[in-house]
């Protein structure tokens, strides 16, 4: 487990572009340690942001939709711990080793950004006229020479991981009522989503797509849970 823990912290600060993971010698054992890990790095994140909250450095948040209960346990399981795992990994992490998917998703971002400033959905659709004009350029520039693209890519690739988990961070702003009223400390309310985001995104780098998908499962299980008890 402390090795996974160094691992991923050296991953964070120098993101590389990753071979293809092979098969796991021990899956089970791969998957429990990278849960525990998983689980530090989210409570870390979540008692220092809780610590500003409460020695007032930050403004309190407000509620979240947690604090209401108008969704039946078994959908909020099913969207939990099923259906977000499974759509987050596949627009956040899947795209990670593919360039073309590095362009969709800025691409995405954009709209999505322009569409949260204006407030209509109708923004979203700037997002295929930026990927036209993204995916030109890379043609007329970066297509023809298969050197000049990687080294374009490994350049950029760490600056791209990071942005990833940034934007899956401030996509859980959703989960406070205010939502994107608390910008700009937007990141220091989902400090824990944040460091989600990269241990994630190192998963899915090192081990496989697979493996994001189900230790993000386990990791919301994990809290549906102890939410559950709660009650």
């Amino acid at each position: 487990m402390i090795k996974t823990f160094v691992m991923f912290l050296w991953y964070t600060k120098w993101p590389w572009i990753n071979s293809d993971p092979g098969k796991q010698k021990e899956p089970l054992l791969t998957m429990a340690k990278l849960t525990i890990v998983c689980l530090l790095v989210g409570y870390l994140a979540g008692s220092f942001s809780q610590m500003l909250i409460h020695q007032k450095l930050i403004p309190d948040p407000g509620p979240t939709i947690l604090d209401y209960n108008d969704v039946s346990w078994f959908h909020f399981f099913m969207g939990a711990v099923l259906l977000a795992p499974i759509l987050e990994e596949l627009i956040f992490r899947a795209q990670l080793k593919r360039f073309s998917g590095m362009l969709l998703f800025v691409s995405l971002i954009f709209g999505a950004l322009l569409s949260a400033i204006v407030k209509t959905y109708w923004a979203l659709l700037i997002s295929p006229l930026i990927f036209g004009i993204l995916f030109i350029t890379y043609r007329f520039t970066l297509a023809g020479s298969v050197t000049r693209k990687f080294r374009f890519w490994k350049r950029v690739f760490p600056w791209h991981f990071h942005l990833t988990a940034v934007c899956f961070a401030l996509l859980h702003l959703a989960n406070f009522e205010k939502g994107i009223a608390l910008l700009p400390l937007g990141l220091l309310y989902t400090l824990p989503q944040l460091s989600i985001g990269l241990m994630l995104g190192f998963t899915r780098m090192i081990y496989g797509l697979k493996y994001s998908i189900i230790l993000h499962s386990l990791y919301n299980l994990f809290f549906v849970i102890v939410l559950f008890l709660q009650q």
